[in-house]
Formats: C-alpha cells, structure tokens, sequence
C-alpha cells in the first residue's frame, strides 16, 4: 500500500516530495512532522495498550479511569494540537504576502485556460496564456481571481493551492528555490474540461526574467505576417484572440504560443500537426471551450492561420 502510494507521487514536475520552492519545502516538512508524529503517537499507544494487556493478564490493574482521560484526553492532545499549531503557524508564513515582494503577477482562471499579466519597469501591463515565468529566489506574489467560475491555482513543486474566485484577488506568495520546468493546475472542478486546465512554469535566474519580459515589451504591437494569414486572422480569430502582448482580449494572448510546449492549456503538445488539427477540431479536441465551431474552415485558410502563429517571434 505504502509503495503504490508513493509512487503515485513520482515525477519532479508536479510531485510535492521534490518541492523547488520556500513554501514547498515548508509544506513537505509539515507533512513530514505529521507522519512522524502520528507514528510516533501510534507507537506509543501500541505500547500503552501491550503494557495494559500484560498488567491486565497478571491480575492488576494498569492505570485508573481518571488517569486515563487526564493523559489520554487533556494532556497528549494539548501538547500535540499546540505543537502541530506552532509549527503550523511559522511554516505558513512563507505563503502569505507580507512585506513587498520583488514581482507582482496577476492571475486569472477561465473555463478552461489561465491569464498571466505582468507589469514592466515602466508600469506596462503584458499578457500571455497557459505559461508561467518567474525568477528563482525572488519573492512573487501571485494575485489571483476568476472570470466565470470559482477555479484554483495550484503549483504542487512550488507552493500551496489558492482560490480564484470571480470579483475577489486572493494573494499566493511563491519563492522558487531552483530553475527548472514545473506543471501547475487547476485544483478546484470547474466544469466538464476542468482536467484540461493545466499551465507550464518555467523559473529562470534574474537576468533571464528580465529577458522575458523585455521580449513580451517588443510584442505589445506586432503587425507582421503573411497578408494572407493576417487576412484570415482579422476574420476568424481577432474578435477573442491577439498577437499583441498590450491586449488583453476574452481568449488566450496568442504572442507567445510558438514558444509554449502545449496547446488549449496542456490539451496537445505545441506541434506543427498538432496546430493544424487544433485549428479547425477544437470543439472535437475539447468540447465546451468558448471558442466557436472552425471545422468548416478549408485546409487553405487553415494552413495560412498555422503559418502565421509559427512566424510569431
């Protein structure tokens, strides 16, 4: 049993016994005090009921009634609540906003995709979809709401989950602890593609960040493309959709998708096949979505609409 258990836990992308994150590493600790403890306490208990039996057996009685409640119900449940309680306590500081962090990302959980914003030196807000970018050892706090439905952003590696409820922010402090490619999720069921709402974080070192964001600035206003594809965007697409990172449209900031490992928000991994089927099949793909039905589209105009997402810089 304990062996089934653990492996379900394998794999560094999400597993929260490899965290890469403050709040993390508190997190499995805490988890760990737990089971220790409650071993321990069963331990013990065991041992009290053995020591009972073997008195019991010998004709004399191991402890009275009144001892019992007093240590069995007062003072064991007192020193184990207080202790769990202070350790509790100091450890859930590391997901709670206190003081200025170093960035602010803003968080916003659609049916079935995510919104990440974030804001450059100069107060410009950028937008993308479905990937997140953070720096290692800095502080982030996350600010997060809904648009429809309640959702939940959850980062196993990285944190603990928090609610995205539509009109409210709830704030999630992160602090990657090393670089690397972690798989996030929506924690809270939120209709029927709700297993098809996942995002990728990637954490880079500082000077990389700085990088990202410098490379979301140059795409506040592209207007560059085949005319052809342009021409079939503007029809079918620029209503929800943008290839600007300075518009924040009702679908998913498509500025950055040739660098995302994953289409309609971990749906398909980001292929040129898989681009080409997404296009016109995405209701078949994955039913429900917001966007309309495109499989009438002939294979011209959705060859141009796939050219002109793969130019994207």
């Amino acid at each position: 049993m304990l062996t089934l258990m653990i492996s379900g836990c394998n794999g560094s992308m999400m597993s929260t016994l490899d965290p890469a994150g403050q709040a993390a590493i508190d997190i499995a600790w805490i988890s760990l005090v737990m089971m220790v403890g409650t071993g321990f306490f069963v331990l013990m208990m065991t041992v009290f009921w053995l020591h009972a039996v073997y008195r019991r057996g010998s004709g004399q009685i191991a402890l009275s009634g009144r001892t019992i409640i007093i240590l069995g119900g007062l003072v064991l449940p007192l020193i184990v609540v207080t202790a769990l309680l202070v350790y509790g306590v100091r450890s859930g500081h590391s997901m709670l906003p206190i003081g200025e962090p170093d960035v602010h990302i803003r968080v916003t959980g659609h049916q079935w995709w995510w919104q990440f914003e974030y804001t450059g030196p100069d107060g410009t807000v950028f937008h993308t979809a479905n990937e997140l970018h953070l720096p290692v050892g800095q502080t982030i706090d996350m600010e997060i709401t809904g648009a429809d439905v309640i959702h939940a952003f959850w980062v196993p590696v990285l944190g603990g989950k928090l609610d995205a409820i539509p009109g409210h922010i709830n704030t999630l402090r992160l602090q990657p602890t090393r670089i690397g490619t972690f798989r996030g999720q929506c924690a809270e069921f939120c209709g029927a593609q709700h297993a098809r709402m996942a995002f990728e974080v990637h954490v880079h070192e500082p000077a990389d960040f700085e990088a990202f964001i410098d490379g979301l600035a140059g795409l506040t206003r592209y207007d560059a493309g085949d005319p052809a594809g342009r021409a079939a965007f503007q029809t079918h697409c620029a209503v929800c959709h943008s290839l600007s990172t300075g518009y924040d449209l009702v679908g998913p900031n498509l500025a950055t998708l040739p660098r995302r490992n994953a289409l309609g928000a971990g749906t398909l991994p980001n292929t040129p096949e898989s681009l080409r089927r997404w296009i016109p099949h995405h209701q078949q793909i994955k039913p429900g979505n917001l966007m309309p039905d495109h499989a009438g589209l002939d294979g011209e105009t959705v060859e141009a609409l796939a050219q002109l997402l793969e130019s994207m810089p």
